[in-house]
């Protein structure tokens, strides 16, 4: 989940600014727990304000819940949704719902998001030579509805299906900026509606910040051939996490990300970095190409009660053409720091504050829970 991510060419105010969300978020926070005869949840509630040049002031809030089976297994990953909106007063509006929900003692799970986004994007061109200099933003609004079904016999293995939707509106452009010389696939907008087929393995002991077990997820994406959509492309994403306790609440954390898009897809379903999630330490949406290889090596370690800290580092790979081209890679680096606060202990659940560094730019996030 994104929250909060600007490029900082900021004054020390603003970074004043963010360390000031932080503190309010751990001082306003509000968790609770409640059980009844069948299923027992603990919701937690995060106020959201901040100002920046290119929303002004911005409000909101984002909650947490988690969920299950009173008589289920305790060691077993709760359901979860993780809900958040956020209003500025140059009428910029996110509404975001991520979920994921076990039923049928774990055998099957339904993961995905529904959303509005009516707000503003960076583009800097596509390719790993792409410049700082030529940043343009654009303008879009969508709503967003994914889902997957997975079924799994033993809670390890699972294999389902789904779909993904954006009804795409690029309600504006720079008038003779890189997008309206260039022209990419996907500049009018237009309907996403992707289906997918994935296969995953998950020994994780936790949802929210695994200290140990695996993580694999293949997914594999193609446009809907029926006509909903203008596009015609296919996409494969694989996404590996490994996790270690390598002392007393001391974890090494790491992630291989193999993203690859043919050469029909719309620019703004390419992939991308940096996120809150992928490469932290560039700018949002900075590189995005057909081919991206990510690595991230994560330490965690505590510092004193419910606060912890957090070291990374990514080294990531971007290149055109076939997946096969890797040879033609070029290389972007980023590092960084982070501070978590601890909200829920039994579920680990968190709110994080990372500073990141690549190529030369700062870049601060405020979230929930881990990168991965």
């Amino acid at each position: 989940m994104h929250l909060y991510h600007k490029n900082c060419s900021f004054r020390m105010k603003q970074v004043i600014t963010f360390l000031s969300i932080l503190f309010c978020l751990t001082a306003t926070s509000n968790t609770y727990g409640q059980k009844t005869d069948s299923v027992s949840f603990t919701n937690t509630i995060i106020p959201i304000a901040f100002f920046l040049p290119e929303t002004s002031l911005g409000l909101g809030g984002t909650g947490i819940t988690t969920f299950r089976n009173s008589s289920s297994d305790p060691k077993l990953r709760p359901s979860q949704f993780i809900y958040s909106a956020v209003y500025t007063l140059r009428r910029q509006l996110l509404i975001f719902l991520p979920y994921e929900i076990y039923l049928k003692n774990h055998h099957v799970r339904l993961k995905g998001e529904l959303g509005y986004y009516r707000f503003f994007y960076n583009y800097f061109g596509i390719g790993n030579n792409s410049l700082f200099e030529d940043l343009e933003t654009y303008n879009v609004n969508f709503p967003r509805a994914d889902f997957t079904y997975a079924y799994t016999w033993d809670r390890i293995f699972y294999v389902g299906g789904g779909f993904k939707f954006d009804q795409y509106n690029i309600a504006r452009i720079e008038p003779d900026g890189l997008l309206d010389r260039l022209r990419p696939v996907g500049t009018s907008g237009g309907t996403k509606l992707n289906l997918l087929a994935l296969a995953a393995y998950d020994t994780r002991d936790n949802l929210f910040a695994p200290e140990k077990g695996t993580y694999i997820e293949a997914i594999f994406e193609r446009a809907f051939p029926g006509g909903i959509t203008p596009f015609n492309y296919q996409k494969f994403n694989l996404d590996i996490r490994t996790y270690f306790s390598i002392k007393k609440d001391w974890v090494l954390a790491l992630n291989l990300i193999s993203s690859h898009a043919s050469q029909e897809t719309p620019f703004f379903d390419l992939p991308y970095i940096s996120s809150p999630l992928r490469a932290r330490g560039f700018s949002d949406r900075r590189f995005l190409d057909y081919n991206l290889i990510t690595t991230q090596a994560e330490i965690r370690y505590p510092i004193k009660g419910r606060f912890s800290g957090v070291g990374f580092v990514s080294p990531n790979l971007l290149y055109g053409g076939e997946w096969t081209n890797i040879g033609e890679a070029g290389l972007r680096f980023s590092y960084g720091v982070g501070f978590r606060f601890e909200l829920n202990e039994e579920e680990r659940t968190r709110v994080r504050l990372d500073i990141g560094s690549g190529n030369g730019e700062l870049n601060f996030y405020i979230t929930t829970n881990e990168a991965f």
